[in-house]
């Protein structure tokens, strides 16, 4: 018998901070991570409005992961772990959704590449995981991004595609604003205010 499921966000909801600078800081030093950051913010600011924060991803991603391995990416999502504050309520809830019996999804706008090892070095199981996806060939980051950024609306509508199937009352963890069409999804929203 499905006993539902519980949805999580991961930033600012499972840990107090923004993982995804942090991975890029730690992946290509600090001066690095600052300089794509002051071009790829020149280019979105040249581009069409509504569209500056994707053309501001594509060129950070671009920029920062082309030609770095899945090694390597492992290794700066295991240094930034040590530095993760991790938030004692929602993980705790997360696990005791777990020992419940429900399906256990986390929806983010930060990377697939990274996530997971830092989900794993924590122990927290998951069923699912929806990220902002980037391209690999034979080991190593292409840079493309082969999804849209999993926020917002696209992260309502994959969270919606993933629940389907599933039966039974369904938890939400977030936070606002960005976290609100994902809530309104859920039977049991929950607002993390780190």
């Amino acid at each position: 018998m499905e006993t539902g499921a519980a949805v999580f966000d991961f930033d600012r909801t499972l840990v107090r901070q923004e993982s995804l600078a942090m991975f890029l800081r730690v992946l290509v030093g600090q001066g690095r991570y600052v300089s794509v950051c002051c071009v790829a913010g020149v280019k979105a600011a040249g581009s069409v409005s509504g569209h500056r924060l994707n053309t501001f991803r594509v060129e950070l991603f671009r920029r920062t992961l082309a030609g770095k391995t899945i090694v390597q990416a492992r290794e700066a999502a295991e240094h930034v772990f040590a530095r993760l504050d991790w938030i004692g309520t929602t993980t705790e809830a997360l696990a005791r959704h777990r020992d419940e019996g429900r399906r256990i999804l986390v929806a983010t706008g930060s990377l697939s590449l990274y996530v997971p090892v830092l989900l794993a070095l924590k122990g927290l199981a998951i069923d699912g995981l929806l990220a902002t996806e980037i391209g690999v060939a034979g080991g190593v980051f292409t840079g493309e991004m082969m999804t849209a950024s999993c926020t917002g609306a696209e992260k309502a509508r994959r969270v919606r595609e993933w629940l389907a199937g599933i039966d039974g009352p369904v938890w939400g963890y977030g936070n606002l604003p960005h976290d609100g069409a994902m809530l309104a999804l859920t039977h049991h929203p929950t607002v993390i205010a780190p």
